[in-house]
């Protein structure tokens, strides 16, 4: 157990926040070491909260399961010898400091090559760096706006972010693959190589079937709120359920294609096979022309049911069907515990807390989630035992605040 593809590949990170942690987690949950590097007594931005500032935050523990902690003062000479003896062992670095970050420390790409010719060097960053774009800050709302996704989601007069973090946990997860691409071509040609994404670039390719419509109307995609973004068809919305709470909806798709039979089965369901006769409803096109009385009758119908009834008797009949599950719905729900995509994991602070897990499942990848580790408590196992230092220099290390 706790053993995986990535076993044995050690990872030295310099990640915060989200998409970059997101990524050296999911390395860690592959089974690779992760050596996360955070300031001394304070250790990374995400530790802490206003309202909290000696606890860590939630947030926390979650982007940084698996991982070991080591503290380095990156602004001491100490501090940057000791780094670059890391460099010299790990198989990868991750980053996703800020654009200039990383060479004003003397630890970039360049640098660290000379150090590990055969190093994988990742970056993180909101634009690409051989753009115009590159030294400008983002975040995750950031790139979603300027990769496309925003411009596609919303109302036709109302753009609307994603409630989610897509540009941080994808651009994380998605900088993850090609670390382990780069790995795997330096087991077979012996290179090392630099991995870059930007958020922004991921967001575009996520965006990619937009492109369909805009060529085959010679403009961009139209926002059509819940709406089936691709062509004007109908049903595809999202319709009240009992007990009509902030999140009781479900979404309900009928295939565009010809000779789906999901609006007959539909119709047959609510027990209104008369519309199956009504010239309004005889195709995709002809019922989105008349959605709102159609989204009438399936508003009738699904009001009669809970959320979860109502995606339980819909897809039973082939019905493509979705209960709006929120987070609570998610963690309470015993199935994603069982199947291990919620995972429960006990921090002194907190006690049991129910964590999302990794989604990807390999048969002979065996996790032992560990929950996030405290500040520094990595350091004896890093330093004393990949590095040989001894308790004396370890103190000497301490009192030159270097960690």
């Amino acid at each position: 157990m706790g053993t995986g593809p990535l076993t044995g590949v050690k990872v030295l990170d310099f990640t915060q926040f989200e998409s970059g942690t997101v990524c050296t987690e999911t390395l860690a949950w592959l089974g690779a070491e992760v050596w996360k590097v955070e300031r001394p007594v304070l250790g990374e931005l995400g530790r802490h909260s206003v309202e909290k500032p000696d606890k860590d935050t939630v947030g926390f523990l979650i982007m940084n399961m698996n991982k070991e902690s080591i503290t380095c003062n990156l602004k001491s000479p100490e501090g940057i010898k000791l780094i670059k003896r890391l460099v010299e062992k790990v198989d990868v670095m991750v980053e996703n400091m800020g654009p200039g970050s990383m060479d004003r420390l003397g630890l970039s790409y360049e640098e660290c090559k000379k150090i590990n010719p055969k190093i994988i060097y990742a970056s993180i960053k909101g634009f690409a760096l051989d753009g115009p774009y590159a030294d400008y800050p983002a975040f995750d709302p950031i790139a979603t706006h300027t990769g496309g996704l925003v411009a596609a989601t919303g109302l036709p007069d109302m753009p609307i972010k994603a409630g989610v973090s897509v540009a941080d946990s994808g651009s994380g997860i998605t900088c993850a693959m090609g670390i382990i691409a780069a790995l795997y071509q330096r087991n077979t040609q012996g290179i090392g190589q630099r991995v870059d994404v930007a958020m922004q670039d991921f967001i575009i390719g996520l965006s990619r079937s937009g492109w369909e419509p805009y060529y085959d109307t010679g403009k961009p995609p139209v926002r059509v709120g819940n709406g089936m973004p691709l062509e004007p068809v109908a049903p595809s919305n999202t319709y009240p359920c009992k007990p009509f709470g902030i999140n009781d909806y479900v979404h309900i798709y009928c295939s565009r294609h010809p000779g789906s039979k999901q609006f007959d089965n539909l119709c047959k369901v609510m027990g209104r096979e008369d519309l199956l006769a009504d010239e309004r409803f005889k195709t995709p096109r002809s019922r989105y022309v008349y959605r709102e009385e159609l989204d009438a009758i399936i508003s009738e119908w699904t009001s009669k049911h809970t959320k979860q009834e109502a995606m339980d008797i819909l897809a039973k009949q082939d019905i493509p069907a979705g209960a709006l599950l929120d987070v609570g719905d998610i963690t309470n729900d015993p199935q994603y515990l069982e199947r291990g995509m919620i995972v429960e994991v006990e921090h002194k602070d907190y006690g049991k807390l129910k964590l999302p897990g990794f989604a990807p499942r390999l048969s002979e990848n065996h996790i032992e989630y560990r929950v996030s580790p405290d500040l520094g408590s990595g350091n004896k196992k890093v330093y004393q035992d990949v590095l040989g230092l001894t308790d004396k220099e370890i103190d000497e290390l301490k009192n030159a605040k270097a960690i």
